[in-house]
């Protein structure tokens, strides 16, 4: 049986859309779908391609992204963390340039985290920085949840706020491509990776005191207020509401505001279904919470 159901699978739960989302959208089968999907039966040629169109999809990048997760499916990660934590810049991008992007970018952010678990981070941070910029930011045409993991890791470790801002910009950059959306499903899943993307941003400019750098982030942020239609778009643009609360001293506001948001967060997270994007943005609000609670 062709593992293209699976890939599909796994493609869509990479930019956080459920199964059940693409069913009640097709009007397709309902069972068929779900069959083909976990890899039991294949589609028929008309409803193949009525998914296909309705998604907007590449089916070469499905099966590159799939063939990438089998790959990493096979790793040990001590065994991988103990082989390149004594690589260079260079002999580290010698080791991971056949990995392609995306792969790389869960390489890189499982490397970060197991060099902060050892207490051996300090001595990689530019070797990593380097190599992240190199093999997968230069070189994206989308972000998925992989790349936003490694860029949010990123900000959570450099001391270079230049590198993290320059970082940033090409993302800005790639976002207002033209033909940008074409990598997305729909408009809406590009805006949620956009918003996220410049909300730790803003954070960090907070901790770095750039509070008109984060000012201006905002404003670009609250430019979408009319065109966001899902729950993880509304309550990041209501976050960056409370960080423009805190520049302007607001603090009593911000913190009804604040407030408003956690428990708002309990009723609508657990029925999203998009667990990979619910994971990192629990990861950024409670760095947020975390440097709100020092204000």
């Amino acid at each position: 049986m062709s593992n293209l159901g699976p890939a599909m699978k796994y493609y869509l739960s990479q930019r956080n859309i459920s199964i059940k989302q693409v069913v009640d959208e097709t009007k397709l089968s309902k069972s068929s779908l779900y069959d083909f999907f976990n890899g039991k039966h294949e589609l028929g040629a008309t409803s193949f391609v009525c998914l296909i169109k309705h998604l907007n999809i590449d089916i070469d990048n499905v099966i590159d992204e799939y063939h990438d997760a089998a790959d990493n499916s096979q790793r040990n990660i001590n065994t991988e963390y103990n082989t390149i934590k004594h690589f260079g810049t260079d002999k580290l991008t010698d080791y991971l340039c056949d990995l392609g992007i995306h792969q790389t970018a869960v390489v890189l952010a499982d490397f970060i985290v197991q060099a902060q678990y050892e207490g051996e981070l300090p001595d990689k941070i530019d070797i990593i920085q380097d190599v992240s910029r190199e093999l997968v930011f230069d070189k994206l045409d989308y972000y998925t949840a992989d790349e936003m993991n490694l860029f949010i890791n990123l900000i959570s470790i450099s001391q270079n706020f230049n590198y993290i801002y320059g970082v940033y910009l090409d993302c800005e950059r790639l976002f207002s491509r033209r033909d940008f959306n074409a990598m997305y499903r729909n408009k809406s899943e590009s805006i949620q990776q956009l918003l996220m993307i410049r909300f730790n941003m803003i954070a960090l400019c907070m901790k770095h005191d750039a509070k008109d750098l984060a000012e201006k982030i905002i404003h670009l942020t609250q430019q979408l207020k009319d065109v966001v239609d899902d729950m993880y778009s509304v309550l990041l643009l209501r976050l960056t509401e409370v960080v423009a609360l805190i520049i302007t001293q607001e603090d009593a506001q911000a913190e009804v505001l604040y407030n408003n948001i956690f428990s708002a967060m309990s009723y609508f997270l657990p029925a999203t279904g998009q667990y990979r994007f619910e994971m990192l943005f629990l990861d950024s609000f409670e760095a947020f919470k975390q440097s709100f609670d020092c204000e």
